[in-house]
């Protein structure tokens, strides 16, 4: 049975969502403050995490933050839910490495949709399937340690970024759609992915950056959608 740990400081809306989620069949923690909610996910390390974004104290944007700076919980899914629909708290919560972002009011049959897509995403790497390491340029890729590395120096990636890279590095040099990733990685339809997937790339390339990532590189290809390609 997977947990999923619920972190919203109004009680009404987490009682909803704890009595929801118990009746899907999961296991439920909740928590009403940012803080509890780290010392939750440190100590239970949930199947799943949904983080309201406006918290007392310590944000929602760095609770996210704490969890994917951490070695024990950096895998768990993080789905944002927020009141505010505008454009730019999506990507700062994405920035902050959430996995999915969901916007008050939402449907519970939306957000169960979206917790069976992240779980998804954790079955597939985690899964019976016969771990494989990846190389390109300085980087290599362990699906069987779920680790990024550029000569030597690891580059951590939350579980979106991973399996966004994990695909690209599967199918090098080869154009990947932008409806394919976001339907099999984001678990979306594209009309409804917004930037979503633009997000997690800009993570990516800046990471690669800040690792001095050489001899690859991820390219965009106007019109058609992304691939992994080396470079001298």
């Amino acid at each position: 049975m997977s947990t999923i740990l619920i972190i919203d400081d109004e009680e009404h809306i987490l009682r909803m969502l704890e009595m929801n989620v118990r009746n899907k069949g999961y296991s439920c923690l909740t928590a009403l403050s940012g803080e509890e909610g780290l010392a939750l996910a440190f100590e239970h390390l949930p199947d799943l995490i949904l983080l309201d974004v406006m918290l007392p104290g310590i944000s929602g944007v760095e609770v996210c933050r704490q969890l994917k700076e951490d070695s024990k919980t950096r895998r768990i899914p993080v789905v944002m839910l927020s009141a505010k629909s505008e454009g730019k708290d999506k990507i700062k919560g994405l920035l902050g490495g959430a996995d999915d972002y969901i916007t008050k009011p939402f449907s519970i049959e939306e957000l169960f949709l979206r917790i069976a897509a992240s779980l998804r995403q954790v079955n597939i790497l985690t899964g019976n399937t016969q771990p494989v390491v990846f190389s390109m340029g300085s980087l290599t890729l362990d699906t069987g340690k779920f680790q990024l590395h550029s000569n030597g120096i690891k580059i951590d990636l939350t579980l979106t970024e991973f399996r966004i890279l994990h695909m690209l590095m599967e199918k090098k040099e080869t154009i990947i759609s932008r409806k394919t990733l976001i339907r099999e990685i984001i678990g979306k339809e594209p009309e409804n992915s917004g930037r979503t997937l633009d997000v997690h790339i800009r993570n990516i390339r800046r990471k690669f950056s800040n690792a001095e990532v050489q001899g690859c590189r991820i390219e965009t290809v106007r019109g058609s959608g992304l691939k992994i390609s080396d470079f001298p």
